[in-house]
């Protein structure tokens, strides 16, 4: 499967690019699809079949890709005189990678509402009956 995502992906979530940027671009799409191909299982037989999947891929891969071609050489922090600027840490390291957000928001049925810490200590959630607990003020 070819890759999903276009130069004009990335034009209409930036700007226009000038030819040298379309060429960076169209590297970075063809490094960051195939990166994604070797972390998510089934990608491109999921995409073919889950037009919103596509989409997401889509989103994902060119996220990854501005967040290079914004900041190619990892720029966080930058003074001169009584002037001062720092970059957003998501976009400063300059390197071309997914967050595990954007690979959670590609697995099918993936559940990434849930917290740092799941636990059921009542037994509410389908583990047991609430009413099984001791104390009827916790019900």
């Amino acid at each position: 499967m070819a890759n999903p995502a276009a130069l004009s992906d990335l034009e209409n979530r930036w700007r226009p690019l000038s030819t040298q940027e379309q060429t960076n671009g169209q590297t970075f799409l063809d490094d960051a699809w195939r990166m994604l191909r070797r972390r998510v299982t089934n990608l491109e037989t999921n995409i073919a079949t889950d037009t919103d999947l596509h989409d997401e891929a889509v989103r994902v891969i060119a996220q990854a890709v501005l967040r290079v071609m914004k900041n190619p050489d990892g720029k966080r922090q930058e003074s001169i005189d009584d002037y001062a600027w720092t970059r957003d840490q998501a976009v400063s390291a300059g390197l071309l990678y997914f967050t595990d957000q954007e690979i959670n928001d590609l697995i099918p049925g993936e559940d990434t509402r849930r917290g740092a810490w799941d636990f059921d200590l009542l037994g509410i959630n389908g583990l047991g009956d609430a009413t099984d607990y001791p104390d009827a003020r916790f019900q």
